[in-house]
């Protein structure tokens, strides 16, 4: 039986229902007019948001050209500044030196002075110049600078050079209580404003088109000062022996390097000779400095792989790990017995080793008393060893230097770490900066201490010798007696002799030494300024040689002559002064003529046994203290010997001193201390008096013991125990004593750099 669904009975619709389903044409024309106007709307919604979004996107791109633009000319306008302020130091060190003191420090009471001609000479110097805009102009100690144009079409700057202390400014701001101004003494307040010896550099620069300029600005307080910026600065060659550690620059205007021993500075390792093994890994050493070392500071950087090229598994030399190969990881490796990258006295031996327990000695107490691991009885990193502690600065050039006197690689002759200040090079030969230190006997006036000396030296002598107690071994003793001794004394190779009276257990107060005294002063105190005098017009060649003695008393040089003051002299031992001090203590300074020209038998100063300078004595007034804490010694083209040729194992034999120590030449043997700056006047040149023939090399500076075959001509190294220990440590708090006509510095102090300014 057949079923149907309910659809398939569903009765069929009629025509006319179907048409009443169908739209009508009028409606279906009104539904195409309602799509049609929406259609419009939405068209014009569209519009109106893509108009907007060019609108939009057009004032973006607008915006970021300016904001570009305005970026660009701020970071140009900030470099131009940047590089204004370069440009202006770089002129003023041209300038400042000429700008010439003898007093030996800039004060608020000279450096108003000194201001204006540093500024007038700036001033004349930038005038006239192509890229000046406007020239400068000094008004009321303002000088200002610029505009300048950099280049076509770049920023310009422009520049104001105060001295302080500045009118309206308020000391007491806020910007003054911050480093470096709250760290003076005193602090920068309103009461203690910046003084004239500063002046505030400022500098604008512009970027753009007239009103539509960006500008930025810059400043930096300078510091008007006068300093010689040397642990060591000599115009003959300089040797530096074992044993010796020196904190600072050092600088040599030694040139001739085609001589036989010209080396400008010769340099000698702390560790060679302690020990034949170690001596045979630092010859090896020293063969891969000649190659490798790229840099001059005797050293081998692991993160540099020129540097440690060819060499294999480098870091395993580097035995206190601090990055670098130098001597001291051989002495540390050698003698390390226990592995804790520090050595012991007794690691070293020093109960048995003289050499070795004065070398300890040397590196535990080397530096500042207050540094980590001062005298703490071990050497380690803490000591922060390096032969040179600062730049080594030469006038010669390295091509002629190693085509001359090295015959190879100077490196053969320098030896030991130099590790200079972070960015700086540890050598720079034909170095300009030596250039404003160019010291002759004109630059020296000694008159103020003259002037102090008015003591008598006959009659102070005199009224002491009086006193003689034959019971007591420390009284004055009597006057007359004469000692025969070489000069140098204790030299290995004399070169003349003298008969000296003898001062003993004696002091003097603010003394002149007559010239021809050529004395002996045993054990003798001199309080004040010592004022050694002698004939200061010594030009004849031979003032040097007439009067020479042979150990038996015969002459060294009869067939000579000299003439002085129009007369004809054979013996100019009257004439000058070749004292020695042995033992003595100075309660303030020694100070000498200034000779024409150097003459080293005859006029010469020794220091030996336990001679101390003591400047903050007691005995001396406030005044006194600051003035002989400037120098300890100022003797201008005088050679000058401290120390010992004979037994630098004696503790007794110690010499310390302070402030600038100025001579001709200065030798430094045993165990000396110097708080300060050696400066040395005589520049040897060969065949020019006192120099006979090509020997200018034997002229030099000398620290410590070198054999005669080097150029020492007076010495030869120790054959007994121990080679003493000096220490040379720059000191910048100290200032120069009066009397050195030297040139000002105008020095940035860096961190009182702000962007804006006050």
């Amino acid at each position: 039986m057949s079923h149907r669904s309910a659809s398939e009975t569903q009765t069929p619709a009629s025509p006319a229902q179907s048409r009443l389903a169908q739209p009508r044409p009028a409606a279906r024309r009104r539904a195409r007019a309602r799509q049609s106007g929406a259609a419009a709307i939405l068209a014009m919604m569209f519009l109106v948001i893509f108009a907007s979004l060019a609108a939009a996107m057009s004032i973006v791109a607008q915006g970021n050209l300016s904001s570009a633009d305005s970026n660009y000319k701020v970071q140009r306008s900030l470099a131009s500044a940047e590089t204004g302020l370069r440009f202006l130091i770089y002129r003023i060190n041209k300038v400042s030196t000429g700008v010439t003191t003898t007093k030996g420090a800039v004060t608020s009471a000279n450096a108003t002075t000194l201001w204006t001609q540093l500024a007038t000479s700036l001033s004349t110097s930038l005038s006239g110049e192509l890229n000046n805009l406007a020239e400068p102009t000094l008004s009321n100690g303002v000088l200002s600078i610029g505009p300048i144009s950099v280049a076509s079409g770049q920023p310009t700057f422009r520049a104001t050079l105060t001295p302080h202390p500045i009118a309206g400014e308020n000391y007491s701001s806020a910007y003054y209580q911050r480093p470096p101004y709250s760290q003076m003494t005193p602090a920068v307040s309103a009461a203690a404003p910046l003084d004239a010896t500063w002046v505030r550099v400022k500098v604008w620069s512009a970027d753009g088109a007239t009103g539509h300029q960006v500008t930025r600005s810059i400043q930096v307080d300078f510091k008007l000062d006068k300093k010689i910026k040397y642990a060591l600065l000599s115009k003959s060659r300089v040797m530096i022996g074992r044993n010796v550690m020196i904190s600072g620059p050092v600088g040599s205007k030694f040139t001739e390097t085609n001589l036989t021993n010209g080396h400008p500075i010769q340099v000698l390792s702390d560790f060679g000779g302690l020990d034949s093994t170690l001596d045979a890994s630092l010859a090896t050493f020293y063969n891969t400095l000649t190659t490798n070392d790229k840099n001059g500071d005797n050293r081998i950087n692991l993160a540099d792989a020129n540097e440690t090229a060819g060499i294999t598994n480098p870091t395993q030399y580097d035995t206190n790990g601090d990055g670098f190969i130098d001597d001291y990881d051989f002495f540390l490796a050698r003698f390390d017995s226990n592995g804790d990258k520090k050595l012991s006295s007794t690691e070293l031996n020093t109960a048995s080793n003289v050499t070795a327990a004065q070398l300890m000695a040397m590196i535990d107490k080397f530096g500042a008393t207050t540094r980590a691991g001062y005298n703490d009885g071990f050497i380690d990193n803490s000591d922060r060893y390096a032969k040179i502690q600062g730049q080594v600065l030469l006038t010669a050039d390295m091509a002629s230097w190693q085509a001359g006197a090295a015959a190879g690689s100077y490196h053969n002759y320098v030896q030991g770490p130099i590790v200079p200040d972070r960015n700086a090079s540890p050598i720079v030969f034909q170095s300009s900066d030596l250039n404003q230190w160019n010291l002759n006997a004109s630059d020296f006036d000694v008159s103020s201490f003259r002037t102090l000396a008015s003591g008598d030296l006959a009659a102070q002598a005199t009224q002491q010798a009086a006193q003689y107690d034959a019971n007591n071994p420390n009284s004055p003793r009597p006057l007359g007696t004469q000692v025969h001794e070489s000069v140098p004394y204790g030299a290995a190779h004399p070169y003349d002799y003298y008969d000296r009276p003898v001062y003993e257990n004696m002091t003097f107060t603010d003394v002149k030494i007559p010239k021809g005294s050529n004395a002996l002063f045993k054990n003798c105190k001199f309080i004040g300024c010592t004022f050694v005098e002698t004939t200061t017009a010594n030009t004849d060649p031979n003032f040097n040689y007439v009067g020479m003695q042979l150990a038996d008393g015969t002459l060294k040089h009869a067939d000579k002559s000299a003439t002085v003051g129009g007369q004809t002299v054979t013996d100019t031992k009257p004439l000058s002064n070749n004292i020695r001090f042995d033992s003595c203590k100075f309660e303030g300074a020694v100070v000498t003529d200034v000779t024409d020209t150097f003459t080293v038998a005859r006029n010469k100063l020794s220091f030996t046994g336990q001679t101390t300078f003591d400047p903050a004595a007691a005995s001396l007034s406030s005044t006194q203290k600051a003035l002989y804490a400037k120098s300890s010694l100022m003797a201008p083209n005088y050679s000058v010997e401290i120390g010992t040729f004979n037994n630098p194992a004696d503790a007794g034999q110690n010499v310390t001193l302070t402030g600038t120590i100025v001579g001709g030449v200065i030798d430094m043997r045993g165990q000396v201390t110097v708080d300060g700056t050696l400066l040395t006047t005589f520049q040897p040149v060969s065949n020019t008096g006192p120099v006979l023939g090509s020997t200018s090399p034997n002229y030099n500076t000398t620290l410590g013991y070198f054999p005669s075959a080097t150029g020492d001509l007076e010495a030869e190294a120790p054959t007994g125990p121990g080679l003493g220990n000096i220490r040379i440590r720059y000191n910048a708090t100290r200032a120069l004593p009066d009397g050195i006509n030297g040139p000002i510095q105008f020095t940035p102090t860096y961190t009182t750099y702000v962007e804006g300014g006050n």
